[in-house]
């Protein structure tokens, strides 16, 4: 098979849909034969050598290599192994975390350690996402393409194999218990490992496709996202990258289910954790900030004290730039201002400063487009004590596949450039 034709079906296959295979490429990567990986599943010989001879098929390479002393697999086979192992790690703790989480109504259940990490399969984790994102199995079919007792049928068959409650029903529509909120995110980070399986087989083969998200913090991280973006899109087009703007208590939440692959901006030292990592890229500083031709950049103040009661712009309580915003005035012996207009948007922010005579403490790198276009102006004034470490967010236990390596390292080289 040519290569063109190779990647072309790399690009179109999911190995999300070939959980059940990628169970044998793991047990045989393990026991070396078919013969004996027919020991640790639930299926015999020629099944096994059936589904991974289908899986090669369908993805047009060889996962391994045969010979008369066993199976070896390929660089293929290996890659395919470390992913499908990391996928069921998190279904294994799905079920972990589930019997543990379980109230006493569903501790009647009978609980059956090994069955769904053993059993389940795509589908069944695709309509339990889809069921609870959507909230309910009507909305969940519509979204799938499928009719709402195969929905049905599916939520059952996985509280069955997970032994127990995931979900309540009332009035008020459908509640996720503990149990079901655990099984959720696993599901997702095991969804995610399937989903670098297959960038990372592209990537093995020169193909950089696959889709990256970024969380990217208000009021952070300025020009850096969009050039690293850009950057990285010029040289491989066929990536599908999206930017995610939020809080970070909400671009957290969404990095822990694997809806956001890295968080980009000012870093949380407090919130540092057994669950996230945390890499700074650069310290930065906070200048004062206002609109092309305010007075203030005629006749500039000494210091922060003579602005006390100026109209000025703040970011969040409870960030790490608000934090700075209240430090600068406390370095100077003087209360932050009262009374403020708060705003975490970037583009709020920017639109706020110049059609009035308000003022912000900003990031330079933020404001770089909107000086240059002539519309803001940094106040010459020496500010103190405004320090914040900007870097990268992620998941502990996260192996990132080849298009967010590659985003990431160029996120590193131009946070070492005078932006």
């Amino acid at each position: 098979m040519a290569a063109s034709d190779e990647g072309g079906k790399l690009e179109a296959q999911s190995l999300a849909p070939h959980l059940k295979q990628l169970r044998c490429v793991l047990a045989v990567c393990r026991a070396g034969s078919t013969a004996r990986a027919s020991e640790a599943l639930p299926l015999s010989q020629s099944a096994i050598a059936r589904a991974i001879r289908q899986l090669e098929s369908s993805l047009g390479l060889t996962i391994f290599d045969r010979g008369a002393r066993g199976m070896l697999a390929t660089a293929e086979g290996r890659l395919l192994a470390h992913r499908a192992s990391r996928a069921m790690a998190q279904l294994e703790l799905a079920e972990t975390e589930a019997a543990r989480l379980a109230d006493e109504a569903a501790r009647g259940l009978e609980l059956r350690r090994g069955r769904f990490s053993g059993a389940c399969s795509h589908r069944h984790l695709q309509t339990y996402i889809a069921f609870c994102e959507s909230r309910g199995e009507s909305a969940a079919a519509r979204r799938l393409g499928v009719s709402q007792p195969a929905v049905n049928q599916a939520l059952r068959q996985v509280e069955h194999m997970l032994g127990t409650r995931l979900f309540q029903r009332s009035s008020r529509g459908m509640r996720l218990t503990e149990s079901g909120e655990a099984v959720l995110r696993r599901a997702k980070l095991a969804m995610d490992e399937l989903r670098h399986a297959h960038e990372d087989l592209g990537a093995l083969r020169g193909r950089m496709r696959g889709r990256i998200v970024v969380g990217s913090l208000p009021l952070s991280a300025g020009v850096l996202v969009p050039r690293a973006v850009d950057r990285v899109l010029s040289r491989h087009r066929d990536l599908h990258v999206t930017i995610v703007d939020g809080t970070y208590d909400a671009l957290l939440n969404q990095l822990l289910h694997a809806d956001v692959d890295v968080i980009v901006g000012a870093l949380r030292p407090w919130a540092a954790g057994p669950e996230i990592v945390q890499e700074t890229l650069f310290t930065d500083t906070l200048c004062v900030v206002a609109r092309r031709g305010h007075p203030l950049l005629d006749e500039p103040p000494c210091g922060l004290r003579e602005l006390e009661a100026a109209p000025w712009i703040a970011p969040l309580s409870g960030t790490p730039a608000r934090e700075a915003f209240e430090r600068a005035f406390a370095a100077e012996g003087v209360a932050a201002p009262r009374g403020l207009l708060e705003a975490n948007s970037a583009v709020v922010v920017q639109a706020l400063l110049m059609d009035s005579d308000r003022l912000a403490l900003l990031s330079r790198r933020q404001i770089v487009r909107g000086v240059s276009a002539g519309l803001l102006a940094v106040v010459p004034l020496q500010i103190h004590e405004t320090e914040r470490q900007i870097g990268l967010t992620m998941r502990a236990d996260a192996d990132p596949g080849s298009a967010l390596r590659m985003f990431m390292d160029e996120i590193r080289l131009l946070a070492q450039e005078d932006l």
